[in-house]
């Protein structure tokens, strides 16, 4: 199976506080992996790690190696790995302009002038992101005005538009219903056909019915990470079976 990143030997610290600890772990193309762990134990601080968005933290210090398709992430310019690795966060976050103009911004931003390209950019990503039935006749209507679920898988269009070959979560679903929940799931399924996706959830069965491979966090560490139904069904682990039990978290 195709790796499309691999961590080898990761540290990170804040200052003082060292949060991730000799981290290894290859990320499979067109899989979903789910990182799972109580709050607080480093799912998301590694999630920013592949697109770098840690750099923007002050004394962040990081040691060990992430490559992506074979080369260092610190050797790729910040904003290329970001168009090539995207991010969808906890909230929805659609800018405050028309549901059009949301999708057409990064193009926009690359240099893409031609209205016709453009027009075919906002239509495939908002058929990707199975919003384009709901919103077809609404494009120049703001996109506040779209349900919490709409204006999250508006955001997945967004980051579709900009062609990205992996696509991390942070919590996508936290902030809504479970209707809006299972059109965000039934989409990643749908989505790792073209994309390799990581996902930090909190929610372990939501990890279980959408990931092919989890693993499991604790105080900065991978404790176990296996293909998701043998995580699972025959943990390795103590302190997983515990967690996944829920004994402990």
């Amino acid at each position: 199976m195709e790796k499309i990143f691999k961590v080898s030997n990761f540290n990170l610290s804040y200052g003082t506080n060292h949060v991730l600890k000799d981290v290894n772990i290859d990320i499979y193309k067109n899989k979903v992996t789910a990182f799972i762990g109580p709050s607080g134990c480093g799912k998301s601080t590694l999630l920013r790690c592949f697109n770098r968005m840690n750099d923007l933290i002050d004394n962040c210090i990081m040691v060990g190696s992430i490559d992506y398709q074979g080369g260092d992430v610190n050797n790729i310019n910040a904003m290329e790995l970001r168009t090539k690795v995207g991010m969808v966060f906890q909230n929805p976050n659609p800018f405050p302009m028309s549901i059009y103009d949301n999708i057409a911004y990064g193009p926009r931003c690359q240099g893409i002038k031609s209205k016709s390209l453009l027009n075919k950019i906002v239509v495939d990503a908002l058929k990707k992101a199975a919003l384009y039935d709901e919103v077809s006749g609404r494009m120049k209507e703001n996109a506040l005005s779209l349900s919490g679920g709409q204006q999250q898988r508006l955001c997945i269009a967004r980051c579709i538009a900009m062609e990205p070959e992996v696509i991390l979560m942070d919590e996508p679903t936290s902030a809504l219903d479970p209707i809006a929940t299972l059109k965000i799931e039934e989409l990643i399924d749908k989505l790792k056909e073209d994309y390799t996706i990581i996902i930090v959830t909190h929610n372990m069965q939501q990890a279980a019915r959408i990931s092919d491979y989890t693993a499991f966090f604790m105080l900065g560490e991978i404790v176990e990470y296996n293909e998701t139904t043998e995580l699972f069904k025959n943990p390795q682990n103590k302190k997983t079976e515990d967690y996944i039990t829920g004994r402990f978290g």
